[in-house]
């Protein structure tokens, strides 16, 4: 299985990465990671004024940080604990199973 936490707060993102991490250990599931992903910036620039000057803007940044989490031997007890977790708001989760 190979599960991608995803966040605006780096703090959030870690502490719900641990919260995972303990449960799949406690579950007898074995783990690879939590791996640190690239993260994703944007920036928005705005004009402050409309037609006064174009010299004054301003810029809106957003970050996403991500972490990659694999888990070897999966058995149900380890399903049935991933579909109850409970993660703490704006954490994003996606799981994917790997066919070997």
């Amino acid at each position: 299985m190979r599960v991608k936490v995803l966040s605006f707060d780096h703090k959030v993102l870690e502490d719900a990465v641990k919260k995972l991490v303990q449960t799949v250990v406690r579950s007898g599931g074995k783990i690879k990671g939590p791996i640190p992903l690239k993260t994703k910036k944007k920036v928005v620039v705005l004009l402050k004024s409309t037609f006064v000057s174009s010299k004054h803007r301003d810029k809106i940044e957003s970050r996403v940080h991500k972490r990659l989490v694999d888990i070897y031997e999966v058995n149900s007890e380890v399903v049935n604990n991933l579909s109850t977790l409970t993660l703490p708001a704006g954490v994003d989760i996606s799981i994917e199973t790997l066919n070997n």
